[in-house]
């Protein structure tokens, strides 16, 4: 059985657009598409206009994200480092301790069970638990802290490590800033656009109605139509953080979309090689010709990625 995929990327939708606009435009008053579009108040011009302004607002989506992926590279480039000498400074402290490990909740630090520290996993969290190391550490006044020597042997500042902290907290609040500065350009965006979204499917459930039992015929006007003996499925799949996987059988004219928190990189292809595209959370990205192989890579090294891709069973 005949299926139209239909594109669910906002390029390949505009793109779209486009092929249908001109072929209707090619063929002049022998169109088959002028009486539907009289029937339906559908005005190809106007929907590439609108398509044209909705670009506007994609584009500073995008700029935005972009902007937003930098600020945490900053945040983790000055924030790494400082988790590094907690962490360094809690398993010290563990053994100063020993075997009185819960005295650590002192120092911000959760203790679960007899003895397994628990770092936390959010940003924030971590901010709280730096904070908290220090707090506990300049309380000593006149004497001396359990980790000052420590601090000594291992050429830490940590006066120095609260000044990255608030450094790297102001990223993390200009990505946030940014973060949602794209959602609401998105959301101006499928203001305008969602009603184009709308024409673009009636026109291909026309089209596939029309052309019933040569279905094939849909490619001129842009439209991708699969007769697979079996739908395609849209799977889930998940990326552990700092790896990469290879999913094949994808759905040429299908769509691919970062369903997780972190950016992810694609490339064409078995391995991750030659030219890449990042795809930022909520963000998708058309499978049009060579990538019914993708493998997909999640540069981050503490958050998990997740996308999903339409495939064939």
């Amino acid at each position: 059985m005949a299926r139209l995929i239909f594109p669910e990327a906002f390029e390949d939708q505009r793109t779209l657009l486009g092929l249908i606009r001109a072929k209707h435009n090619a063929d002049a008053g022998a169109s088959v598409l002028t009486a539907f579009l009289a029937e339906q108040s559908i005005n190809l011009n106007t929907d590439f206009t609108t398509g044209n302004a909705a670009n506007t607002n994609d584009t500073n989506s995008k700029t935005f994200a972009r902007t937003a992926e930098s600020n945490v590279e900053q945040r983790d480039n000055k924030f790494n480092p400082v988790m590094k000498n907690t962490r360094g400074e809690v398993q010290f402290l563990k053994a100063f301790y020993k075997p009185n490990y819960h005295t650590l909740g002192d120092w911000g630090v959760t203790v679960d069970g007899v003895s397994k520290i628990v770092y936390p996993p959010k940003f924030e969290d971590r901010v709280t638990l730096v904070r908290a190391i220090k707090a506990k550490h300049d309380s000593y006044a006149g004497v001396t802290s359990p980790l000052a020597t420590y601090l000594t042997q291992q050429a830490i500042n940590i006066n120095q490590d609260a000044s990255a902290t608030n450094l790297s907290e102001t990223y993390q609040t200009n990505q946030l800033d940014n973060r949602r500065d794209s959602e609401e350009e998105t959301e101006q965006r499928d203001i305008k656009w969602n009603p184009v979204v709308k024409h673009l499917k009636d026109i291909g459930d026309f089209l596939m109605n029309l052309f019933n039992g040569s279905q094939k015929k849909l490619g001129v006007w842009g439209y991708t139509v699969d007769d697979s003996a079996r739908a395609p499925k849209v799977v889930t799949v998940k990326l552990l953080p700092d790896s990469q996987k290879t999913v094949s059988a994808i759905v040429l004219g299908g769509t691919f979309t970062n369903t997780g928190t972190v950016p992810l990189t694609v490339y064409k292809g078995k391995t991750a090689t030659g030219t890449s595209t990042v795809v930022n959370p909520t963000q998708k990205l058309g499978m049009n010709k060579g990538f019914s192989t993708i493998t997909v890579v999640n540069l981050n090294t503490l958050e998990k990625g997740s996308f999903t891709v339409l495939k064939h069973q």
